[in-house]
């Protein structure tokens, strides 16, 4: 962010006035930039700003009031007062600011367990892949037709207290509105539905609202098990969640089940 290393950002003073009556000129306004997903928060009112939309314009700071010269107190008896008001100074507030990513769908899950490659085949983004728990340090955005996709970095047991990475993409998850939460089929099938609550319970402590989003599961790397037992790990998923999907970023059919299925939850909302 081209703030991150500024700490005061303030507009021009106004242009003194001068003799003859002259009016001191107003400073132009101070415009910050900021993307769409951003939040500031007044360090003393907790007051908060969303940026929701391209083009928004919000007021942070009022300025100040350019007070008048002797000539506004003049009257028909005294031609030459002595009054003036110096004015106020212009509204200072400190603000914390924070990032989140506008997106339609997040993947979530585990370190390791296929988002970014899911996201890579879904949309030919290119988030870096690799054979070890966090590779993703940062999200990665991918577009599926019009719908935005969002790879959070994975979470682990305590994610919610500030563990692996932490809060620091939980916040993320909040404005999406559809989960893609992806589990590795390889895990042992008495880990499976162990780590859905797991990730389940790290969202809930983050925020309880994130357990009310559509969610579905998706149960990656399929093309790692024998196919005799993908059925068994499905159906022990559904008694939990009664969306599950069995898919690899190699069987084709699958991921363009997963393309539909997302092209039709997107309508729904």
């Amino acid at each position: 962010m081209k703030y991150a290393k500024k700490h005061l950002l303030a507009a021009d003073p106004g242009v003194r006035g001068g003799s003859f009556q002259m009016m001191g000129a107003d400073a132009p306004d101070l415009y910050l930039d900021f993307p769409v997903g951003t939040e500031l928060i007044d360090n003393v009112t907790n007051g908060r700003i969303e940026l929701l939309k391209d083009g928004q314009v919000s007021l942070l700071c009022v300025g100040g009031n350019g007070g008048y010269g002797n000539e506004h107190y003049k009257t028909a008896t005294n031609r030459t007062p002595r009054r003036f008001d110096k004015g106020t100074p212009g509204q200072k507030r400190q603000f914390k600011v924070m990032m989140r990513l506008i997106a339609d769908v997040g993947f979530i899950g585990l370190p390791n367990a296929g988002k970014s490659s899911l996201l890579n085949e879904l949309t030919a983004a290119s988030a870096k892949v690799a054979p070890y728990p966090f590779t993703t340090l940062e999200p990665n955005l991918g577009a599926l037709g019009k719908v935005i996709l969002a790879d959070i970095p994975g979470l682990i047991e305590g994610a919610s207290n500030g563990r692996g990475l932490g809060t620091k993409f939980l916040k993320h998850v909040e404005k999406v509105s559809i989960l893609l939460h992806c589990i590795p089929s390889d895990m042992p099938a008495s880990e499976i539905a162990k780590t859905y609550k797991a990730v389940r319970a790290e969202l809930g402590a983050f925020n309880q609202e994130l357990l009310k989003k559509r969610e579905i599961i998706l149960l990656t790397k399929s093309d790692l098990v024998r196919p005799q037992d993908r059925p068994r790990k499905v159906e022990a998923l559904k008694k939990i969640n009664p969306e599950v999907y069995s898919v690899s970023i190699y069987d084709l059919d699958a991921l363009n089940m997963l393309k539909k299925t997302i092209a039709q939850l997107e309508a729904e909302k």
